[in-house]
């Protein structure tokens, strides 16, 4: 057991959690950027906590591919390379498709859609502007309220994680999508075709739509490299 400020015993899981969730956070606020070393010592000062769950928290972040570990000098802020970003969709994808087949193999009500149909909504508007977090943030609600009507909250949780990645990723390499409002109609098209119970075109428009989010992504990084 440690002991907040406040004097009350806190257990060692709340500690590794909250010391997990806050490197994390920084991670993907770009506030610790890809290659920057995490050393146990800073960060346990920084957030005020002992090096054990400091330890265990980058254990975790190791694992799930926000930090990388090397023998003898520790652990650093993961860089992301093209062969990531592709696995990274392709399991997007994968993920998706299989949610969107379960959710029209048992139905779903107008009632249901709607709360997706107005996320897609506040989506219009923001991609009438630049790319923004806000917009990217948006979108990956979208998606995920479509995927949790599926009901696999296993499923989401990893499908989350995946997008953190793929935002991060943009936002550090200073990514803008050059596709205007066609995310958005493909929302719609989405939509409508799960609306109407069409399976086939459904998965289609889904597959395109993702397809075209990595072909724009990758296409910006390979020049992005030949430039530097």
């Amino acid at each position: 057991m440690s002991t907040e400020a406040t004097g009350q015993p806190v257990s060692l899981d709340v500690l590794v959690h909250s010391t997990y969730e806050a490197i994390k956070r920084d991670i993907l606020g770009n506030r610790l950027r890809p290659g920057t070393k995490l050393t146990h010592r800073t960060l346990a000062e920084n957030l005020g906590v002992s090096r054990t769950p400091v330890r265990e928290s980058l254990e975790r972040l190791y694992q799930e591919g926000y930090v990388r570990r090397v023998l003898n000098r520790g652990y650093f802020v993961a860089e992301m390379d093209l062969k990531e970003v592709g696995e990274l969709y392709e399991t997007r994808e994968a993920l998706e498709v299989f949610a969107l087949r379960s959710v029209m193999a048992r139905g779903v009500s107008t009632k249901e859609l709607a709360p997706v149909q107005a996320i897609n909504t506040r989506y219009r508007k923001l991609c009438l502007d630049k790319l923004s977090r806000e917009r990217l943030l948006v979108d990956r609600e979208f998606h995920l309220a479509l995927a949790g009507l599926s009901g696999n909250t296993h499923l989401c949780r990893t499908l989350a994680a995946i997008f953190d990645r793929l935002i991060l990723k943009r936002r550090v390499e200073g990514y803008h999508d050059t596709r205007g409002m066609e995310p958005y109609k493909d929302h719609v098209r989405l939509l409508d075709a799960i609306a109407k119970s069409e399976v086939e075109l459904a998965q289609s428009i889904l597959h395109g739509h993702i397809s075209s989010a990595c072909a724009g992504l990758t296409q910006y990084l390979q020049l992005a490299a030949a430039a530097a």
